[in-house]
């Protein structure tokens, strides 16, 4: 048996004998990863009380295919994909889990560490009473960053601390009835079901390349929609795209259609300076770097090759909380339209809140001073030497659509980019630290 596979055999075997309550003796053979991570089980264990059989199961379930997983993409690119598989991308299941290996110990520490002790599926009866300052979670990606990083802010900081709302999120029921309703409005014929474990409910229209789907998850509402084959997406021939202007009036139609605009979205006139149209599938999403997403074929020097035309336009809407922006992996409200105009995906995600009261929050400058601590949450490339800081702003973070959130709680955003060892550009990174002060 590999080493890894081994090591990950004992690491099950011995959490399982955890979660059943028994009394553990490791071996010799148990490396010193695997014995600190299960003397951290142990530890986070003894805060709870038993644990159901339901959440046992579902915790090894999810262990065992974390294990397995890799780190997915942010954004699409050229590659021919399934549509469940671009969703997957851009909606994450969980992006504290996503592993810096494929070793048992990161996945335990992250799993461990946010789900089990923050009470997800411990059991405990929810509270009557809004929680204290100091019980507000926000459950944030998880720290990569090589050791010998440096840091350098390229903007001023404020030394200042403040207040800021933390808001509730008013989760609505979702039914098969209510997605099969949704689905009407869409086009979409027959009913609708639930799928995944009841996480998600699913109806689907067409077939072949024509087939689209709709999925709404049960947790938080939010809704997916596209075709299934990635043809209409990413064609094989060039397009004939509306204008981006074009575009905007487009996906701003569709989410009416689908009574699926925010409040505060009343006429696109309102919103349009902060709509983002960005070129897709023959180009990386990214509004900074043109990079083609795509290799072109090799040419001559005195004849460089065109890079490959786009295949959609990418519409992205702000995502507003009370004129603050929010983040995260649930802040998403985006609309491609592709060939002659059609609406080929949608992600949408908006979730109805209302604030709660205001509390203290800790300075820009402080919480910069925990980011190059290592006390938030920077992911950047190993070949990173140093990281510029550029901007900071105050966000509400939103957790993956997979997850049920109850309140919207403000952070600090970072952005800016990785140099490598000369000083060059490697790519541009979002980091993110608590704002909410402790005390």
């Amino acid at each position: 048996m590999k080493k890894g596979k081994y090591t990950e055999k004992q690491f099950i075997e011995y959490l399982d004998r955890l979660l059943a309550g028994e009394e553990i003796s490791l071996g010799d053979d148990v490396s010193d990863d695997l014995r600190s991570a299960l003397e951290h089980a142990r530890k986070m264990l003894a805060f709870r009380e038993e644990p159901s059989p339901a959440f046992r199961a579902d915790l090894r379930n999810r262990l065992l295919r974390q294990i397995a997983e890799k780190q997915p993409a942010v954004y699409p690119t050229a590659k021919r994909e399934g549509f469940r598989e671009r969703i997957a991308n851009l909606f994450p299941p969980r992006p504290v889990l996503v592993a810096v290996t494929s070793t048992a110990l990161v996945v335990l520490l992250a799993f461990i560490g946010v789900v089990w002790y923050s009470g997800r599926y411990g059991g405990a009866p929810e509270q009557a009473a809004a929680p204290s300052a100091a019980e507000y979670s926000v459950r944030l990606p998880t720290n990569i960053i090589p050791e010998d990083v440096t840091f350098t802010a390229k903007t001023s900081l404020s030394a200042k601390p403040g207040q800021a709302a933390v808001y509730e999120i008013k989760n609505s029921d979702v039914t098969t009835q209510s997605v099969t309703a949704l689905g009407r409005k869409l086009g979409f014929s027959g009913q609708a079901g639930l799928t995944d474990d009841g996480t998600k409910i699913v109806i689907s229209s067409g077939e072949g390349d024509d087939m689209r789907e709709l999925i709404v998850w049960t947790a938080s509402g939010a809704v997916e929609y596209g075709y299934v084959e990635p043809d209409k997406l990413y064609t094989q021939y060039t397009p004939e795209l509306p204008s981006q202007q074009q575009a905007e009036l487009i996906a701003y139609d569709f989410l009416q259609q689908a009574d699926l605009l925010p409040p505060a979205y009343q006429s696109l006139a309102k919103i349009k300076d902060e709509t983002t149209v960005i070129a897709g599938g023959g180009y990386s999403v990214s509004p900074r770097y043109a990079a083609p997403a795509v290799e072109a074929a090799p040419s001559a020097p005195s004849e460089p090759s065109a890079p490959p035309a786009p295949t959609y336009w990418l519409v992205d809407f702000p995502y507003q909380i009370d004129g603050s922006s929010a983040t995260g992996p649930g802040s998403k409200i985006e609309v491609s339209v592709g060939d002659g105009g059609e609406v080929v995906r949608m992600l949408w995600s908006w979730r109805q809140m209302s604030p709660i009261s205001d509390l203290n929050i800790i300075s820009e400058k402080q919480a910069y001073q925990e980011l190059i601590q290592g006390h938030g949450s920077l992911d950047v490339p190993l070949d990173c030497r140093k990281v510029v800081v550029e901007q900071v702003q105050l966000k509400y973070w939103l957790d993956p659509p997979s997850e049920k959130q109850s309140y919207a709680v403000p952070v600090y955003e970072f952005t800016g980019q990785c140099l490598d060892k000369n000083g060059n550009h490697l790519e541009d990174f979002t980091a993110w630290t608590r704002a909410l002060a402790t005390n």
